[in-house]
């Protein structure tokens, strides 16, 4: 399997986000969420999760780019459903608290490895992220940041797999 972008580098700390100044929140939603995939490495044979508000508009847009296994994510309900998706792509709005509580309720359905890939309005968002991220039990193992800011991928890793690994 091809690594994606944000496998390329392992941090310890995921880069700072630009300001929210140089970010927009004009764009036309199926434009950055085929950016955020993009970001994310996401591949047509993946099976990729969206949350967050226009995630059907987003689901739509990348099936017809030729994404084949594209679902709307609103909350991880078994076990079954654990560990499924190669890469979730979250936008949260313009709230920290909203998007930490998406990441929260989403990202058991990311397999260990993969990639969340996030549209941040701001340095908090990008807190919140990591916090919640933190919350849930994974570990950012590599990161990369989208061009024009607002957009970031995060490979993590279950903390459970790190132990288990070491």
């Amino acid at each position: 399997m091809n690594k994606s972008p944000a496998s390329q580098a392992a941090c310890a700390e995921p880069p700072q986000c630009p300001s929210p100044e140089v970010q927009s929140f004009e764009d036309e939603p199926a434009q950055v969420w085929r950016r955020l995939v993009r970001l994310a490495g996401g591949r047509p044979d993946m099976a990729i999760s969206v949350a967050g508000p226009n995630s059907l508009d987003a689901m739509v847009a990348l099936c017809r780019d030729g994404f084949e296994r594209v679902e709307c994510a609103r909350q991880a309900t078994c076990a079954c459903a654990d560990e499924t998706s190669d890469v979730l792509l979250i936008d949260g709005g313009r709230d920290p608290k909203n998007l930490a509580e998406l990441i929260g309720r989403t990202v058991r359905l990311l397999r260990d490895g993969g990639v969340l890939g996030l549209r941040l309005a701001s340095v908090k968002d990008q807190r919140a992220a990591t916090a919640s991220l933190a919350a849930a039990g994974f570990h950012i193992v590599g990161c990369a940041q989208g061009q024009g800011g607002g957009l970031a991928a995060f490979t993590v890793k279950r903390a459970q797999a790190l132990r288990l690994a070491s």
